[in-house]
């Protein structure tokens, strides 16, 4: 089906959402009343959608193309994740959870259904890949000044003068700022810089990068370090590792002739990744003993909300916070009936003191939601590889922009384990966009295959 051009309006509010996605924290630095402009933004998309659903028939037809083809299984996962959301609200609210909680839980993880406007606005002509693209490494160069402005102010100021800084940039980004004791600070935002150094290392070692992208691989990697977040850093490792499994295959199962294998290509890609894995391996290590060495004296609440005897680098309280958490989660599935641990404990369940989720998603997803809820989760979040594998046997090959994003993809399903991206709208953010690309490049392929035959 040819590919209809959307409004320039249309065209405008979705940059502006997936800035806000990608650049917006938490969602709540502007609010309005009780809805943070990520909620009006949301619900802003649903009802444009929603009049040009019923207002144009095109829309609608092509909508129930999408759902009738043979390979549904992106419309089927959504369904499926949709209703156990709500189950998942329900067990919740049986269980005597307070509604607030319950709230919460839904309400970030009902971000789902923006799969259906998604699979429509996305796509040639409309809000291209490029776009998407663009939006996300304007957003990350935003971000990277922004925290390493931040990150260097602090590491420059004297005591007094952090503490007024530390108070007055907290109230303008309230719950967003996590600062270290070095005074290096992790944004939340900093999850979506990862996808864009991920990115633009792959285009880097295809010798693809714009100066653009190359700046942005810059600002990001040091935003990336003076963050101090060890996650990050193995996000970035398992996005050069997909790039080189997925070079591989390509290589023994593929089309050759397609990765350009040129003796100074070879030693550009070789460099790269050598020179990124050293880096990664450099810097973390040296985060660690920089995040858990003795402190500069600055009263930094986020290291210190768990206390601990030991001292060094065995005082690893993001570690050891982390075990706290995971015993307590063990706890409530041990505790709960075989029907529990298949269904949950429902959305709203307090785990330690955390009354809304965890930082080991998966962990947090199969406490609420089970089992069930825990598979739905994996099954979805891997649609992008099964939709370009899918496409790769048909083609023989992938282009580096897909090898980036599935990259990126299969980064957040590691750091999600540390840090809580995936059930949120930070993470589905991205990873909705991503399956729609996925699955649209799968269906161009298989339609460009029966054509060619």
């Amino acid at each position: 089906m040819k590919s209809k051009e959307i409004s320039k309006f249309e065209h405008y509010f979705l940059y502006l959402l997936f800035f806000e996605l990608f650049a917006g924290g938490g969602g709540r630095l502007i609010a309005v009343g009780p809805l943070s402009i990520r909620q009006i933004l949301f619900v802003g998309l649903i009802v444009i959608f929603a009049i040009r659903f019923v207002m144009n028939s095109d829309t609608r037809t092509e909508i129930w193309s999408y759902f009738r083809h043979p390979n549904t299984a992106v419309f089927w996962l959504s369904v499926i994740m949709t209703s156990w959301i709500v189950i998942s609200s329900i067990v919740g609210i049986l269980h005597g959870h307070g509604t607030g909680p319950v709230a919460t839980d839904l309400f970030r993880t009902i971000y789902v259904i923006m799969i259906i406007p998604l699979i429509y606005y996305i796509g040639e002509n409309r809000f291209s890949i490029s776009d998407l693209g663009r939006c996300l490494f304007f957003a990350a160069a935003v971000v990277s000044i922004l925290t390493v402005f931040i990150s260097l102010t602090g590491k420059f100021a004297s005591d007094m003068d952090f503490h007024h800084f530390y108070d007055w940039i907290n109230g303008l980004m309230p719950g967003d700022l996590f600062f270290r004791p070095s005074r290096g600070v992790f944004y939340k935002s900093d999850f979506l810089v990862m996808f864009a150094v991920i990115i633009a290392l792959v285009k880097l070692a295809e010798n693809k990068i714009n100066w653009r992208e190359g700046s942005v691989l810059i600002l990001g990697s040091l935003s990336i370090i003076l963050s101090e977040s060890r996650g990050l850093y193995l996000g970035i490792l398992t996005g050069v590792a997909t790039y080189i499994v997925v070079k591989g295959v390509i290589y023994f199962k593929g089309d050759r002739d397609s990765l350009n294998l040129t003796k100074s290509m070879n030693l550009r890609r070789l460099m790269v990744v050598f020179v990124t894995v050293v880096l990664c391996a450099f810097f973390y290590n040296n985060a660690t003993i920089a995040r858990f060495s003795k402190s500069s004296g600055a009263d930094i609440r986020e290291e210190k909300k768990f206390k601990w005897q030991d001292s060094g680098d065995a005082n690893d309280t993001s570690l050891r916070s982390r075990f706290v958490l995971l015993t307590d989660a063990t706890k409530i599935i041990k505790s709960e009936p075989i029907v529990g641990k298949i269904v949950g404990n429902g959305y709203g369940t307090v785990i330690g003191d955390r009354k809304n989720g965890i930082e080991m998603s998966f962990v947090d997803i199969l406490v609420e939601q089970g089992v069930i809820g825990l598979a739905i989760w994996l099954a979805f979040s891997l649609l992008p590889l099964y939709y370009f594998f899918k496409s790769f046997l048909l083609s023989k090959q992938l282009a580096d922009s897909y090898i980036g994003l599935l990259g990126s993809t299969l980064s957040m399903l590691v750091v999600t384990n540390i840090n809580p991206f995936l059930n949120s709208p930070i993470g589905l953010g991205f990873l909705l966009p991503v399956i729609v690309i996925a699955y649209k490049q799968f269906i161009a392929t298989k339609e460009s295959r029966l054509v060619t035959v």
